[in-house]
């Protein structure tokens, strides 16, 4: 039985859900899950969609893009903001690290010279909340509210107690930094100019405040390698601050933090809104820890499961969990943010800015759960995306809170916009959202201003040619590119028919099928043409590149060809028929994470984005007990709630998102559309309390063992389609499937009951 709490009205951004019971949910969450090497999530305390992530950093033999690697043994400090399950690093600026002893002599040779080592079972990490107890004695607890966090620092008996505050900490090195110590009020302010996203050029200022709740003992600032006792501040590409605190009387020193992109007074006002300085105890601290874990039980339960085993709830809410992390806050309390454009501005009333979408990832199932889960966030998600449009010049790929960083390719926030829309987030202006997506896909001229990528890279020859040819210009992936326009430019099209927009609906469902262009009928895959329309030489089904050019991005053609999504028919039919592309995906599956290279590298690389797909596709093939099987074999096989959770990085909850899908037995498998195609449900009972009314999804036999669907009513009417639309539960309704460890290879199998396919 799950242990619950009482009844409680949901807390937090999204209004008119109504009151349920609410279950104990965050002990079934392991933020530890993914840290182990290759996911790059991060432990440390957040908030839903939080500002500020404070969390450990560790020191390993490499940068680790989540700051923490749970085979590491020594920690070097614990610094605000980082990104979770990226593939590159990012954040970790301001990095507090509590040490033993007065001030030191000299400045850090290194970001990690006070590093201290500590154990996993000294360690405790739960959704709002880290702490741990360091080999040295010294004990640190922090929990976080969406732009603040809370530390307390509790040093050993008879010891002298110093925090050291680095302001140029950034993972990827600080432009320039500095620090102030303002005696008086207790307090340290700063700022550190950087970013550099995966090497790109993207630059930004984050600053940050934080108060302690005693007077300093004594202080000094470093500035590069140079240190002064007694000056209030440092500057330079490092700098930082030693404080020093009297413990005699108490052992526990506590402050409170916050950063801002705009300025310290706004980081300020975010700690005097989210965490008042009259509430500055240890009973306080502890409260804080309580309404932290509230903050997240009530978003936890949006989707409450009963039956199955331990593990299996741990796994599914720890996904869950890392699901509704990103994208984050980036406008403080009153509404500022740094724009796109490089300029202040104040979000519409109501609105939060938000930023670190990893457009690429999260647009093939993310969005469609947050739009469904939390439908007044997504919706300023989706506006957030419009509003970088309008001031940066072109929508972001991954765009980072102060500009796009132009990382990957393709034209993602197109399908993201889109998801959003279709799965009830609509509080946005979808109309202006629309036409700026029109203008990306028809104009190729729209360039990001500041970072001077063009939403569209080769858009001209794209148009012209119907696919972008090899040597293209300002880019690489030339198949890839080209498969990712087509998927943008359904997405879209989707977007204008719900919109009334006809005449563009129909333009951009003609551009996506450009790529029956790329498809050679010869070798039976989707590969690179040169701009004379000829084949480009040297084809492989299992390689990236060929010709001396990069074709495919993080996946080879064996793993591209099953992309598009929107026309499964269609490509099935280019294969030779349903029989012939089944044939072909159970080869696909003899190996479940392959990656992209050697002899196997045209086999199924489920630890990444482009293969998200494909366990879904046998649904258009008529063989949905497929999908049932190689779901199940995916979820239990690849994912847990470990440190080696996930079958590759989480990418901001994309992989995360996936298996939540899994276990509800519904994914979202067009992109832009809102269509659910079936799987089957891990649990036995699953309640979905959506904005609109309550789902209900129950699975009479389910277990780990028992994938096979038998029979499946839809709001009492029983049907044989391996699929619905959001639609038809978005205001309420049930699915009861009656499931078995054997397949039943006639439902869902009439090539009339498949998922529509869009041609």
């Amino acid at each position: 039985m799950i242990a619950t709490n009482g009844w409680a009205r949901p807390a937090g951004h999204d209004e008119g859900i109504a009151s349920y019971h609410q279950m104990d949910l965050v002990g079934y969450v392991n933020p530890l899950c993914g840290t182990g090497d290759g996911n790059n999530t991060f432990p440390g305390a957040d908030a839903p969609f939080g500002m500020l992530q404070w969390s450990p950093d560790t020191r390993g033999s490499r940068k680790h893009p989540g700051g923490y690697q749970y085979s590491d043994s020594l920690i070097s400090d614990f610094s605000l903001d980082h990104i979770s399950g990226a593939g590159c690093p990012y954040g970790e600026n301001f990095g507090f690290m509590p040490v033993i002893g007065g001030q030191p002599g000299v400045a850090p040779a290194t970001r990690g010279s006070f590093s201290e080592g500590f154990s996993h079972r000294n360690e405790t990490a739960k959704p709002g909340y880290y702490g741990v107890r360091l080999d040295n004695g010294i004990e640190i607890a922090l929990t976080t509210t969406t732009r603040t966090g809370f530390g307390r620092f509790t040093f050993p008996e008879h010891s002298t107690a110093t925090v050291m505050v680095n302001a140029g900490s950034d993972i990827n090195g600080a432009i320039v930094s500095f620090i102030h110590i303002d005696s008086a009020a207790h307090s340290v302010s700063g700022a550190q100019t950087g970013g550099h996203f995966c090497g790109y050029p993207d630059v930004g200022t984050v600053y940050f405040y934080a108060v302690f709740n005693r007077p300093f003992e004594a202080y000094s600032t470093w500035s590069g390698h140079s240190l002064t006792h007694g000056a209030p501040n440092g500057n330079g590409k490092e700098s930082g601050a030693f404080l020093s605190f009297d413990t005699s009387k108490s052992r526990t020193v506590l402050v409170k933090v916050s950063i801002s992109y705009v300025s310290i007074a706004d980081a300020k006002e975010n700690i005097e809104a989210e965490s008042p300085l009259s509430q500055f105890s240890d009973r306080d601290f502890e409260d804080a820890v309580r309404s932290a874990s509230s903050n997240w039980d009530s978003l936890l339960n949006r989707i409450q499961v009963g039956g199955g085993t331990r593990t299996e709830k741990e796994t599914f809410y720890s996904m869950l969990y890392h699901a509704l992390l990103f994208p984050s806050t980036c406008s403080d309390v009153n509404g500022k943010y740094m724009g796109y454009d490089g300029n202040v501005h104040t979000a519409s009333e109501g609105r939060v800015q938000y930023a670190n979408f990893s457009g690429w990832d999260i647009y093939r199932s993310e969005c469609q759960l947050l739009a469904m889960l939390v439908p007044k966030r997504a919706s300023d998600m989706a506006q957030s995306l419009l509003v970088d449009y309008r001031q940066g010049g072109a929508f972001p790929r991954w765009g980072v809170p102060n500009m796009d960083s132009g990382v990957m390719m393709g034209d993602p926030a197109a399908p993201m916009i889109a998801d959003f829309y279709a799965f009830g987030a609509r509080e946005f202006d979808a109309k202006a959202a629309l036409a700026g997506l029109m203008k990306a896909a028809t104009d190729p001229h729209v360039v990001a201003q500041r970072s001077y990528t063009y939403e569209r890279d080769a858009l001209a020859d794209y148009l012209k040619l119907g696919y972008v040819p090899e040597h293209q210009k300002g880019g690489f992936g030339t198949v890839s590119m080209t498969l990712e326009y087509n998927s943008s430019d359904f997405a879209v099209s989707r977007l204008a028919n719900a919109l009334g927009d006809t005449a563009d609906c129909r333009l951009l469902l003609s551009h996506a099928q450009f790529w029956k262009n790329l498809y050679d009928p010869k070798t039976g895959y989707i590969q690179m043409r040169r701009r004379d329309g000829s084949w480009a030489p040297g084809f492989k089904r299992n390689v990236i590149s060929y010709d001396g050019v990069r074709a495919y991005v993080e996946g080879t053609a064996g793993q591209y060809t099953w992309m598009v999504p929107f026309n499964l028919k269609g490509l099935a039919e280019k294969m030779g028929g349903r029989r012939i592309a089944t044939a072909r995906l159970d080869s696909f599956f003899t190996r479940l994470n392959a990656g992209d290279g050697g002899k196997d590298g045209w086999m199924a690389w489920m630890g990444n984005e482009p293969c998200l797909e494909t366990p879904w596709i046998y649904c258009f093939l008529g063989r949905p007990y497929k999908t049932q099987a190689t779901v199940r074999r995916v979820m239990t096989t690849l994912f847990s709630d470990k440190p080696d959770a996930y079958p590759g990085n989480d990418d901001l909850g994309e992989m995360s998102s996936w298996y939540v899908w899994g276990a509800l037995g519904l994914y979202p498998g067009i992109p832009g559309d809102n269509v659910l195609v079936l799987g089957s449900p891990l649990f036995g009972k699953i309640v979905l309390h959506l904005k609109r009314g309550e789902v209900t999804i129950e699975a009479r036999a389910a277990s780990e063992n028992a994938p096979y669907v038998r029979s499946l009513t839809v709001n009492g009417r029983r049907t044989d389609k391996p699929w619905i639309r959001f639609s038809d539960i978005s205001r309420g309704g049930s699915l009861r499937f009656d499931l078995s460890a054997f397949p039943d290879k006639q439902w869902g199998s009439a090539p009339d009951d498949a998922p529509p396919s869009y041609n």
